[in-house]
C-alpha cells in the first residue's frame, strides 16, 4: 500500500510525503497525483523517508517525472540505488 499525504504547499511549491510500497498496483496512483501538480504548473519535493519498498514499475515512475520539475528528498540509500540504476541520478 502506497500513502501520499500533502504536508506543504508553499507559492508553486508542494511537498508530497510517501509511505509505504511503490508497486505497480500503486505506481499509478503516484503518476496520477504527480502530474496533477505538474498540469497546475506546481513544483513538486517528493519525501521518501518512508519508502520501503520500490518495484520497477515504481522506479519507471519516477525516473518518467521531469528532473527539473520533480525532486525527491530524505531518500533512503536503497532507493537512491535503485533509481540510479534505472537511470535517474
Amino acid at each position: 500500500m502506497l500513502k501520499i499525504t500533502k504536508i506543504q504547499r508553499s507559492g508553486r511549491d508542494v511537498l508530497l510525503k510517501l509511505e509505504g510500497k511503490i508497486t505497480e498496483q500503486w505506481a499509478a496512483l503516484l503518476d496520477g497525483e504527480g502530474r496533477a501538480y505538474l498540469r497546475r504548473q506546481e513544483v513538486v519535493f517528493l519525501d521518501c523517508s518512508h519508502v520501503e519498498y520500490i518495484d520497477g514499475r515504481g522506479i519507471e515512475v519516477l525516473n518518467a517525472f521531469p528532473h527539473s520539475l520533480v525532486t525527491l528528498v530524505s531518500t533512503p540509500v536503497f532507493l537512491t540505488e535503485l533509481l540510479q540504476i534505472g537511470g535517474r541520478s
